[in-house]
């Protein structure tokens, strides 16, 4: 489809630079791991241009904030429809009665533009189980609707009472977001990454570019030179910001600022080079783009887990569904003139509730099943089921008094674990193996908290007290740290080095020290994997992921432990060594069921063999009949 010649195609350019970033991150994450930037570029870009569509009828004094809320209706609701009906379809096809449920709800919570909400209550963005949920890109759907609830009026109010003054309450209220971000970052990353006020300043970044535009503050060389740094500053952005960053929060600005001075720049080289036309077409399809290939790559890696093959298939398909999006959804609708188009949009955001209410209703209708299968997906539940009592989460710490214990009644816990959500099945059935010896284990488990030092404060405080508590407790004796850890980069590194400080400062106040090395973590769904699996005719034992895999992902960092182990007297416990041989880590043993609840969990059956590890190698300890690192490297 052509442009008009008033079009900036540059812009069309700098989407599919953000669309294109976005699904290689999601397809292909080690190859581009600061990819999930691409959303801040949206970002910028977006408030340019609602910004100019806002102002625009404003000075020509015919502005309606209905106009403007038909205009996103149109804009958003088709082609976002159409993807979550595919995607409950799949879903009702493939996802076992758990993952269903959570789909329908984030269905419901995207229905009404808030999932950001709902995703910073269920997950992290950059966590395994993310893989799982189909719709968690529209994240940043709700981030900018959230927006434009506020900006249109608080625009319009400027623009008529304070008109001189807009440029310094916008870069105000940008620079508020922006410490707000940085605060957040440093205290709970999800909510720095899901709510709205830590993201406002990147729209805000959008809206002063076309203030700074109206002013002519940029214009000749210095066109050029913000032309000529802007592309780079992405490229670093994309190449070097990572799932570990401390992100958004300053080092957004990153993203932010480059995209801003493209915007700026206008009749710059960079201008020009983005402004080919595959890059126009790709910037065309950028929103049905963004929408269908999440979902996509969720199935793909659903069904054929650790396949690149599927990757590559579905990032295509993809490309094919978001043309015919673009043509046949999108374009129709948006020349549509339509009246009632917000009666209509409201009627298909209660249609969206109506179909999938059943769904939720009925438990995820696990009769599409058979009685075989249920069995393996009931894993799915297979988790302590005092979680939501006893772990914690940043925004709700649990005093070291308060924590649960486990084990012999009436007794005070002389044993502890330590650490992220990895150690809360464990923490449940080491409790019920030492009860019979008259011991006791407290559950000291917050999620994303490791015993480490980070850049989290909140995580910072709760490790504090937590060291000082087990201290000054004269029963505590022997503490187990269990983290979840993988991958090579500095956060991971970071990890490590603050987990051996909390370790040497625990031994030297007369603890006993037991370092649970990674769990293996699955790159699927176990449950589901293995209903898969037998329904096609294979065998629930060959379920998993190589061992090559697991080295690749943790295998280092549980021999650098171990070396750490040995080297200080400490002990070490491998379950590694326990859930995998030479070739495959399993996530199925004959005996004894499913090991895994999901992909980085053990179950209760998995974290029942894990504890017995641990209580023979606390056993060899006691008589002096192992190694510091008994149970190590297998």
């Amino acid at each position: 489809m052509g442009h008009p010649k008033s079009k900036r195609l540059d812009i069309q350019g700098l989407r599919a630079i953000a669309v294109l970033a976005v699904v290689l991150f999601h397809g292909l994450g080690s190859a581009l791991p600061g990819g999930f930037t691409g959303v801040d570029v949206f970002f910028v870009v977006s408030g340019y241009l609602i910004t100019g569509i806002l102002l625009r009828p404003m000075e020509e004094g015919r502005f309606s904030i209905l106009d403007f809320y038909r205009r996103r209706v149109r804009r958003l609701f088709p082609a976002l429809y159409t993807v979550m009906a595919f995607t409950l379809l799949g879903g009702l096809i493939l996802f076992p009665p758990t993952l269903l449920i959570e789909l329908v709800e984030s269905q419901f919570f995207t229905t009404l533009f808030v999932s950001n909400f709902y995703f910073l209550d269920q997950t992290d963005y950059f966590d395994l189980q993310a893989e799982l949920m189909p719709l968690l890109h529209t994240w940043s759907l709700g981030v900018e609707e959230q927006f434009y609830l506020l900006f249109p009026p608080l625009l319009w109010a400027l623009h008529r009472f304070a008109k001189p003054m807009m440029w310094q309450v916008l870069a105000g209220l940008a620079v508020l977001s922006l410490v707000a971000s940085q605060r957040w970052v440093m205290t709970d990353g999800d909510v720095a990454f899901y709510h709205p006020a830590s993201r406002a300043f990147e729209l805000l970044i959008g809206s002063l570019c076309v203030l700074i535009d109206r002013k002519g503050w940029v214009s000749g060389l210095s066109q050029r030179v913000l032309g000529a740094a802007a592309l780079p500053g992405m490229a670093v952005s994309f190449l070097f910001v990572s799932a570990g960053s401390p992100f958004p929060g300053v080092l957004a600005l990153l993203p932010c600022l480059s995209t801003a001075a493209l915007l700026v720049s206008k009749d710059a080289f960079a201008n020009r080079l983005i402004s080919n036309g595959p890059m126009v077409w790709v910037g065309d399809i950028s929103y049905s783009l963004y929408l269908w290939h999440w979902p996509l790559l969720v199935f793909a890696k659903f069904m054929f887990p650790g396949s690149m093959l599927a990757i590559l298939i579905a990032i295509i398909l993809a490309f094919g569904a978001a043309g015919a999006s673009y043509r046949f959804i999108e374009q129709p609708f948006l020349r549509s003139k339509q009246r009632f188009i917000l009666p209509k949009g409201v009627i298909a955001m209660a249609g969206s509730v109506a179909i999938a209410l059943p769904i939720y209703l009925n438990d995820g209708v696990p009769g599409r099943f058979s009685p075989e299968l249920q069995a393996y997906l009931a894993a799915s539940q297979d988790y302590n089921p005092d979680r939501p009592r006893c772990h914690m989460r940043s925004d709700r710490p649990i005093p070291y008094a308060d924590t649960c214990v486990y084990g012999a009644e009436d007794t005070p816990a002389s044993v502890a674990i330590w650490g992220d959500s990895h150690g809360t099945e464990l923490a449940m059935m080491l409790g019920e193996e030492l009860a019979d010896n008259g011991r006791a284990v407290r559950s000291i488990t917050m999620s994303g908290c490791p015993a480490s030092m980070s850049r989290y404060e909140l995580c910072n405080a709760q490790i504090a007290s937590t060291l000082a508590a087990m201290k000054a407790d004269p029963a505590m004796k022997t503490i187990l740290l269990v983290s979840n850890l993988h991958g090579s980069d500095d956060f991971a590194m970071d990890t490590i080095a603050g987990l051996k400080r909390t370790a040497l400062d625990l031994k030297s106040a007369g603890k006993q020290v037991v370092f649970v090395y990674p769990i293996p973590t699955m790159d699927f769904d176990p449950p589901s994997k293995l209903a898969l699996d037998v329904r096609a005719g294979g065998a629930p034992e060959n379920s998993g992921i190589s061992r090559q895999r697991y080295e690749q992902k943790s295998g280092h960092l549980a021999r650098d432990l171990a070396q750490f182990v040995a080297e200080n007297g400490l002990i070490g416990v491998s379950p590694a060594g326990l859930f995998c041989d030479e070739e495959k880590c399993r996530v199925y043993s004959d005996g004894v069921g499913v090991l895994y609840y999901n992909q980085g969990h053990l179950s209760l059956k998995g974290a029942r063999l894990l504890a017995v590890e641990v209580e023979r190698a606390l056993e060899d300890a006691s008589q002096g009949t192992a190694s510091p690192s008994s149970a190590a490297i297998r």
